[in-house]
Parts: structure tokens; sequence; C-alpha cells
């Protein structure tokens, strides 16, 4: 009796149970923080404006007048997964109770090919208050999701999927976007010409522990269970510092320290009839939805005149990401660089466009794991246009931003010898021995020669497509 399914089943109970808003990624990350900053590409390191500098450069606070803002924004994309057409010989046997792995005419799931990341649509509001005080600024900006607070999922990046959605996932553009925002930031200016500032990222915890009683090993159906729940707070931390070098052009860095949410503890499996150790009845759960890595970035914006010219590029340090598992992914750290324009057309009128190039960090996958991603060529424009209403200065902006996928074929390095699946195994491999003994026969059985897998990803994949958003705000 394989008691191990049941605290699969109380993990995933945990899953649905424990998800007080998660730390995914932001979409910030991968469409910019207000009208501006997404109009420009992303590329306001070194001149923010107003609430959105919590997130593009907390030190930006400090020279931001007190305002709020509040607006809407939509998502669209095409961005699926297609699988190569799966050859006939590899699949994996069913040899009874010799077999060492789930034979693939038992695989409740298909294997298909995936639609990609579904679209958010969100409000946007923001803040900056200066407490009194002429120099001291602080701010808050928050982003919730209008169509689903979040979307929390957890894959295996290998063979093992198939025993569940048995399809590819998006690792960078996927589920990690689909989460409410919460940052908040202070900044004060050290000279006249240098500003520094600080804030974070609120972000939950979780710690569970769930317990199954199984009445009839028999009777996988019949299962009683419990769940302690227990969730904490944790903060990404965040630095920036923003400096004018001469009148005119500005230069910005800022460091965003990496963060996570993860959910820690595990599950206790009881069946009545069946004694078991402590260490044999208890497994561990460390899953990390998703993460996003640190990073450095820094920017120049020149002004000239009637145009402002910004340029941004960022590190990220992607080798230190974990897989949804909580395992190594081995990804790649990266730079990119995003470049932005506005033009102030009149007094009461500007315009903006951004573009930017962000390559991926995942190396190719001709191995044993599926992680999907591409990089991504970005294209925006947006406008702003100042009024008064009420006695108050007003300003209403738009943005139009769309990034292009660019397309990447996968295909599978099938190596003579085909390694046996384990843990740490990289290339891929085979989850029958070749040398599983026929009982009745005293020889190897036929079925097991050569490499069978049920590795979804095998032979290949074709990934890319486009992502897009529309917004508009409004603040005073």
């Amino acid at each position: 009796m394989n008691w191990m399914r049941y605290g699969a089943v109380t993990a995933a109970l945990v899953a649905i149970y424990a998800t007080a808003p998660p730390a995914f990624a932001s979409p910030f990350d991968v469409y910019g923080a207000g009208a501006r900053s997404t109009a420009m590409g992303g590329a306001q390191t070194a001149n923010p404006e107003g609430a959105a500098a919590i997130y593009d450069n907390v030190a930006g606070l400090a020279g931001a007048d007190t305002e709020f803002r509040i607006g809407a924004f939509a998502t669209f994309l095409d961005a699926p997964i297609l699988l190569q057409e799966r050859p006939e010989g590899y699949d994996v046997p069913d040899l009874g109770s010799r077999s060492p792995a789930m034979p693939s005419s038992q695989t409740r799931n298909e294997r298909r090919d995936s639609d990609g990341p579904r679209p958010i649509y969100g409000l946007q509001v923001g803040m900056v208050t200066d407490f009194g005080d002429t120099k001291t600024r602080g701010g808050v900006l928050v982003m919730l999701p209008t169509n689903g607070l979040l979307d929390l999922q957890t894959h295996f990046p290998d063979e093992r999927e198939r025993y569940f959605s048995n399809q590819l996932h998006h690792e960078v553009v996927g589920s990690r976007i689909h989460r409410p925002v919460i940052e908040m930031g202070v900044a004060r200016p050290l000279t006249e010409r240098i500003s520094f500032g600080i804030g974070g990222t609120y972000l939950p915890a979780a710690l569970v522990a769930t317990n199954a009683y199984v009445r009839d090993p028999a009777d996988q159906s019949d299962v009683e269970l419990n769940a302690d729940i227990y969730t904490g707070n944790s903060w990404g931390f965040v630095a920036g510092m923003t400096a004018t070098i001469v009148d005119g052009l500005h230069f910005g860095v800022v460091y965003r320290g990496g963060v996570a949410f993860e959910i820690e503890g595990g599950n206790e499996v009881q069946v009545r009839g069946i004694e078991a150790t402590e260490e044999e009845s208890y497994q561990d759960i460390d899953w990390v939805p998703v993460a996003t890595p640190s990073s450095i970035r820094a920017g120049l914006a020149w002004e000239l005149n009637s145009v402002e010219l910004t340029l941004d590029g960022r590190y990220t340090f992607w080798s230190s990401h974990p897989n949804t598992q909580g395992e190594p992914a081995g990804f790649n750290n990266n730079l990119e660089g995003r470049t932005g324009i506005e033009w102030h057309s009149s007094d009461d009128t500007s315009l903006r466009a951004g573009a930017g190039f962000i390559p991926t960090p995942v190396p190719e996958q001709t191995g044993r794991t599926n992680y999907v991603d591409n990089a991504r060529l970005s294209g925006s424009l947006g406008g702003a246009h100042r009024f008064q209403m009420w006695d108050r200065d007003m300003e209403a902006s738009w943005f139009v931003q769309f990034q292009h996928l660019l397309r990447r074929e996968t295909s599978k390095e099938a190596l003579d010898g085909h390694p046996l699946c384990s843990p740490g195994e990289e290339a891929l491999c085979d989850e029958v021995d070749d040398d599983t003994i026929n009982p009745q026969t005293g020889q190897p059985y036929p079925e097991a020669q050569g490499l069978q897998t049920g590795n979804p990803g095998f032979p290949g994949f074709v990934s890319g497509g486009w992502l897009g958003a529309v917004g508009f705000e409004l603040r005073y």
C-alpha cells in the first residue's frame, strides 16, 4: 500500500487553505508600474514619478509632490506551448507488480498543449504624503486584480508532471504575475543633488501541518483530514539612490531583494492496521509556488528642452531561483535593457514611448527538465494630459504595451545509455531499468529495453507568442 498518495492529497488541500495573498512576482516586473512607467518601457530608475517611484526607484519619492492616483488596466496575450508529436516506442510499459513506474496507460490526463497564462484585469492605487515635513516623503502603491486575487500553481519540471497536469508551464510570465501588490517606501534628500530611499514589498508566509487517517487501506476515498495553518509576515527589502549629475542629467540605482511565498510544513499519515515509524509516516512540504529573485538596476535620464530620454539596465540574480517544488532551477543570471522617451508637446500634454529587450534566464531544455520561457521584445506608447478640476491640478494618462515572445524551439537529446531517473539526474532519463527481470522467465523484460519516458516535454516543444497591456490612470 503506497500511503504517500494521501500525503499528496492533504498537501493539495493545504495549498488551497494557505493562500492569503501569495508572493508571486509582481506584474510590475513584466509590464511596469503606473501609466508613465509602462508607456516608457519601465525605464524609470533615474527619474521616476510620484507613487510609481516606490517600485521604480524608491529614492524618487524625495522629489515627488503629495498626490493620490487611481488607475485600471487589462492584459491580453496569446502565448501557447505547443508539444511536438510523440513517437511510438517510448511509453512506460505495464509490468504488473514489477513496474518501477506508473505505466503510460494509467496516466490520468492526456499529454496536451498549454494555452498560456490567463489575462489580468486590475486596479492600481498610489499615494504620496509629506508627513508634514518639507523634505521627507512616504508612499504606498497597491495593485489589486479584479478577476481573481491569485492563481496558485505548483508543478514538476520533469517526467513527474505526467502524474498531474501532463502539460508544460510558463516559468516567468505564467501564474507568477497573478497577485496583489502592496509596496511601501520613504525617501529624503541627502544633499541638493542626492536622494536616498528605502522600502519593501509585503508578503505573507505560511507554515502548515496536516494529519490524515486512513480507515481502510483498500478504500482510498475513505480518508479523514485535519490541518493546522499558521500565517506570518515577510518583506522584500528595497533601497535606492538618485543623483543629479549636472542640470538635466540624472542617475539612479536601486536594489530589490528577492521575495518568495514559501509553504513549509508536512503531512502525517496514519493507516489503520499498519504500524509505521515516525520517519515513514511523515512527508515534508517545502513549496515555493513562485519566487522573484533579487536584482540591481541602474539608469540615466537626460532632460533636453521638451524631451526626456531614459535608459535602464537591470541585472537579475536568477541563479538562486527555485522551482515550485523548492528545488534549484538552474537558471542563468541575465542583463536586460530598456529605454523610454517623453515629449512635452505642450504645457498640458505629453507623449511617451518605450522599448526593451528582456533575455530569458532559462537555459536550453534539451535534457530532463521542461522549464519554458522566451526572450521578449517590448514596445509601448502612451500619453498624459494635465488639467484643473475642483481647483486641483489633475492628470489623465493612458498606455498601450506590446511584448513579442521570440519563438523558441526545444528538442530533447536521448543519450545512448539513457541514465535512470534519479534525484539530481539532468539528462533525459529512463523510467524503467533495462535490467528489470521477468520472474517467470528469469530474463529482462523485452518491453524494458531502451528508453521509456512519460516526460511531457519529450521529444520537444515550441513556445512563443505575445503579451500586451492597456490602461489609464488619473492622479491629482
